[in-house]
């Protein structure tokens, strides 16, 4: 018995570096968009869920690049939210509103153009879009690929995530990308997607290392 309390701390131990790799963050991924009309930019749209931060790490970026975002659009389901802080910021992303069912994020930019408004509206039961970001400037080409930002995580999962709507400026045809030619996109976008893909997270090194310790301290205990 001595022998085996002897290895019940490194047992502990082992089994909370098991767990502290285990908690690594999820992830979920916008790349399947429909237009509200025409063409649609190549939008690759992450959140990656930071459990143990408590925060939601966002990363849009257009590949190929043949779009100009200006605004994004999410609506988490039947929930609202309180104070958003950015809490890391690439550069080109701003909050816009929160619990909002306006689908304005700012001057020239907007998701509306139906005969009754809006094409795109967030789904019910509340029907609001509870996170709008702008995205860079309006009035022609930020030449800005990809926004990376975060925000906490609300107390809410990957699985409150529905409707993402994306508002370009700048879109462009057939073979024509940015920035090379800028000059010749003159479209623009407002596209949606309801549609994403879940990536397991791996074992971390640190989780590997305790399960092998913990491997190698039942082993031990057995053996006494």
């Amino acid at each position: 018995m001595k022998f085996k309390g002897r290895f019940l701390p490194s047992l502990l131990a082992a089994g909370c570096l098991a767990g502290a790799g285990a908690a690594q963050a999820g992830m979920i991924t916008y790349d399947t968009w429909l237009p509200d009309d025409g063409a649609v930019g190549n939008y690759i749209f992450t959140v990656e869920h930071d459990e143990v931060g408590g925060r939601f790490n966002y990363n849009l970026t257009v590949d190929p690049w043949n779009a100009d975002p200006l605004g994004l659009f999410i609506d988490l389901g039947d929930n609202t939210v309180g104070d958003v802080d950015l809490i890391q910021d690439s550069g080109g992303v701003e909050l816009y509103a929160t619990n909002t069912s306006d689908d304005s994020c700012d001057t020239g930019c907007n998701l509306n153009g139906g005969p009754g408004g809006s094409l795109i509206v967030p789904d019910e039961p509340n029907g609001l879009w509870e996170l709008v970001f702008r995205l860079g400037e309006t009035g022609g080409a930020d030449l800005q690929q990809t926004f990376s930002w975060s925000t906490a995580d609300f107390e809410l999962g990957l699985s409150d995530f529905g409707l993402v709507a994306i508002r370009s400026q700048v879109l462009c045809t057939g073979d024509d990308l940015l920035p090379g030619d800028a000059d010749d996109c003159e479209g623009s976008d407002k596209s949606y997607s309801g549609t994403t893909t879940v990536s397991v997270p791996e074992p971390g090194t640190l989780g590997l290392l305790g399960l092998g310790l913990l491997a190698l301290a039942i082993r031990r205990v057995k053996a006494s």
